[in-house]
Formats: structure tokens, C-alpha cells, sequence
């Protein structure tokens, strides 16, 4: 995490302990000006009154264990849209199965088709 406070900087310093502590980010880093160091883009800029601060996002949350775990639950997701899918293609299911039943099935692969898609999204911005 970086903290560029410019002239607030000696009092902030002291408590760059607790600031790690309760941001659960270290290391912690004081510049003066945002020149000073390199942006990426995976960060969150809070803007405040005489200071920022620049939390890398890597330093939350592990991306490739995220990305390994969206993998995850669109292939999960992928192999129930394929199964739902040739069941409703069954024309015997179609013919004997209620039409409820029918009609909730069609439900489900709205619903996973949907969040399927809403998933392959997230997958981008890793």
C-alpha cells in the first residue's frame, strides 16, 4: 500500500504500524508525489482531503486463486447448461415429463445460461 501525504507525512509515520494492522496490507510505503511511483492497474485510489492512498488489489485478494476458482465454477456451470440442455432437447422428456417440470427446466438454463455468461465477464478483467 502507498500512502503519498506530501507535508502530513511526518504525522502520519507514527502510525504506519496500526495502518498496516487494520488495512491488513503491508508493506506500507510514504511518498511525497504520485511521480514517484509507478500506477498499475490493478488498484484502488482513495482520494482524500491532503493525501492518497493506493491499494494494489493483489495485496486483497490473491488474483490467480480467483481466477482458478471463476475457471472453476464456469466449467461446473458449463457442464449443467450442456446437461440441461440435452434434456430439453429429449423429445421424450418433452412428451412425458409435466409441463411444469418442463417449464422449470427451461428456467434453470435461463438462469445458469445467464450467470454463465456473467462469469466469462469477470474472467476478462484477469
Amino acid at each position: 500500500m502507498q500512502i503519498y501525504a506530501a507535508k502530513l507525512t511526518p504525522a502520519i509515520v507514527p502510525y504506519s504500524k496500526a495502518i498496516e494492522a487494520l488495512a491488513k496490507a503491508r508493506p506500507l510505503t510514504f511518498l511525497d508525489s504520485r511521480e514517484e511511483s509507478l500506477s498499475t492497474e490493478n488498484t484502488l485510489v482513495l482520494v482524500l482531503k491532503n493525501s492518497e492512498v493506493v491499494i494494489p488489489m493483489e495485496s486483497m485478494v490473491n488474483l490467480e486463486a480467483e481466477k482458478k476458482r471463476l475457471e472453476k465454477e464456469i466449467a461446473q456451470n458449463q457442464a449443467e447448461v450442456s446437461r440441461l440442455e440435452a434434456r430439453l432437447k429429449d423429445k421424450n422428456f418433452l412428451t412425458r415429463a409435466p409441463v411444469n417440470v418442463v417449464d422449470r427446466e427451461r428456467q434453470k438454463l435461463y438462469t445458469l445460461s445467464d450467470k454463465l455468461g456473467r462469469l466469462k465477464q469477470e474472467t476478462l478483467k484477469y
